[in-house]
């Protein structure tokens, strides 16, 4: 796909240090107070997580103060309705406060232009999670035929800041999730990358977590287990690696039961079933880990 042509004419530079500080200065914008019914998010908005504690803040504060700063939309004459270009946490600030209506400054931005102010403006106030912040990345590139290096221009990152975020996204959806939500760093996760089987980059990300690893620790453990499997170590791994086709076959009735033994116990359950024979693997992850287990059990810890 070929990228589209346009876009923000003088790049992203001339939104810096802000697209709301530039949009601001300029004089011949107009701040027209809009209806919130008539508002809606941008889907596309790479942001997908507000911090409750901020949100709080922000609303006690818009009580008392009132929205200081515009937020910025753009006309959709798809929806008549206005969509927000900068600003989603204000405008669900001025929700939550109750206000009927909210300042903002209204734009004729086009789609690409939409998108990448959305991604600039997030990244350079860190409001994103590197998750988040690839995939916007992505998105930029499949949509619009973006390389790397021409998305590294237009963000002012090196290509390989760009591609070594990108990549991230191969990793599992249950390591992402850690990542996400702050647990591990990108730089805990980045060695996994070069493990080529999903069930040991997912137990490996448990154990980094759980046992506090180091990133120079991760690094090392991956290059150990590259290079130093024992022969019954491969025959484990394929053995994983078949059950867990099997896991994709566990019926539904099973894998129901496996769900409600995960609550119970609020820790990784497998059930393993071969032709109604099988076993249950309750996962822990320290001493008082097991204890809690046998408790929940109803037996004795010794």
């Amino acid at each position: 796909m070929a990228k589209a042509k346009g876009g923000l004419g003088k790049g992203l530079g001339a939104l810096l240090p802000s697209l709301e500080e530039s949009i601001l200065k300029d004089e011949a914008n107009e701040i027209k107070n809009i209806p919130l019914a008539e508002i809606i998010p941008n889907p596309d908005q790479p942001r997908k997580d507000f911090d409750e504690d901020e949100m709080q803040d922000l609303t006690a504060s818009i009580k008392e103060h009132g929205v200081l700063v515009p937020i910025i939309v753009n006309k959709n004459p798809a929806h008549e309705k206005y969509l927000i270009v900068a600003g989603e946490r204000r405008f669900r600030a001025a929700q939550r406060a109750e206000l009927t209506e909210i300042p903002a400054i209204v734009k004729n931005f086009g789609e690409q232009e939409i998108l990448e102010i959305a991604l600039i403006e997030n990244v350079q106030r860190s409001d994103l999670n590197v998750v988040e912040e690839a995939q916007g990345y992505k998105m930029l590139m499949e949509r619009f035929g973006y390389t790397a290096e021409e998305l590294a221009k237009r963000m002012g990152k090196s290509r390989p800041q760009i591609a070594n975020c990108v990549r991230l996204l191969n990793l599992p959806a249950e390591v992402l999730e850690m990542v996400a939500e702050g647990k591990l760093s990108a730089g805990h996760v980045r060695p996994l990358l070069t493990l080529s089987d999903e069930a040991w980059q997912k137990q490996m990300a448990e154990d980094i977590y759980h046992d506090a690893l180091s990133v120079r620790q991760v690094e090392t453990m991956v290059n150990q287990l590259k290079l130093g499997l024992t022969s019954a170590e491969k025959s484990n791994i394929a053995a994983e690696k078949e059950q867990a086709k099997y896991d994709q076959q566990l019926n539904t009735e099973l894998k129901l039961i496996q769900e409600q033994l995960k609550e119970v116990f609020k820790t990784k359950v497998t059930i393993k079933n071969r032709r109604g024979k099988g076993k249950i693997e309750i996962d822990f992850y320290s001493e008082d880990d097991l204890k809690r287990i046998i408790d929940l059990l109803g037996g004795e810890f010794y």
